[in-house]
């Protein structure tokens, strides 16, 4: 049983807690058995799995590391724990044009939002997901939002100047959600790609992505509400526009 903070494993996946630590190995953790095990499932690269002293679950062909209760509280991102973690390859994706429907984030910093979206973009077909100026999409709360869908999308991280930029070269249609828009559910989207980019939680989206939107649209509410919850106008907007293309 591990029972030391210093050791090599527990210190990596402290080291992966961090966007630093990520970025520098390559690696994220997954959290739960049903995650773990799906990925697994996916044949996702894994290093190694650590569980705590009340787990009795075993995996096979796979590191696995019994850790004390009192450290692996301290690796864990959930409020209750299931006591299994894995550290697994992050997916590594090339900036290629889309080649199916996508979902541009823009500035969004809450970590269930986007994983909300992850796995909403996965259920409706938005296979390319683009994030600009966004949480890490690789940290635990994303990645447990998820429920691992990280590994069934295209996920690519860009700047804001670089993806105006390649979107007039792309020459797709692009769907800004905005307040100040045409009522979506009565909206006639493209036939063929097209992409939709939801906004910051509290400013919405910028100017500069505005500018390049071929559509501005917005989703009806009650006059008493001033705006929606950036996961649920993000899934609205991908099921409306999904199913009214002409």
């Amino acid at each position: 049983m591990i029972e030391s903070k210093q050791n090599q494993y527990v210190k990596l996946v402290k080291d992966l807690k961090t966007k630093k630590g990520r970025l520098e190995h390559k690696k994220l953790i997954i959290e739960g058995f049903k995650s773990v095990n799906d990925c697994l499932k996916l044949g996702v690269e894994c290093d190694f799995i650590l569980t705590n002293c009340d787990c009795e679950l075993t995996f096979e062909n796979i590191p696995t590391f019994k850790v004390a209760n009192s450290v692996f509280d301290e690796l864990t991102s959930q409020v209750t724990p299931q006591g299994v973690l894995g550290v697994f390859k992050q997916p590594q994706q090339v900036f290629t044009k889309p080649t199916t429907d996508f979902i541009v984030l823009d500035g969004l910093q809450d970590a269930g939002n986007v994983g909300t979206i992850l796995r909403t973009a996965l259920a409706t077909g938005f296979k390319r997901v683009i994030l600009i100026d966004c949480v890490d999409a690789f940290s635990q709360k994303v990645v447990s939002s998820s429920m691992t869908a990280i590994f069934n999308l295209e996920i690519q991280k860009s700047k804001r100047d670089e993806f105006v930029k390649l979107s007039k070269e792309w020459d797709l249609p692009i769907y800004v959600a905005d307040l100040d828009g045409v009522n979506a559910l009565q909206f006639k989207s493209k036939c063929g790609i097209i992409g939709i980019v939801i906004g910051n939680e509290g400013n919405g989206v910028s100017e500069e992505l505005k500018r390049i939107a071929s559509n501005i649209v917005t989703l009806p509410m009650d006059k008493n509400i001033e705006s929606l919850n950036a996961a649920v106008s993000a899934g609205v907007l991908m099921y409306v526009l999904k199913n009214n293309k002409e």
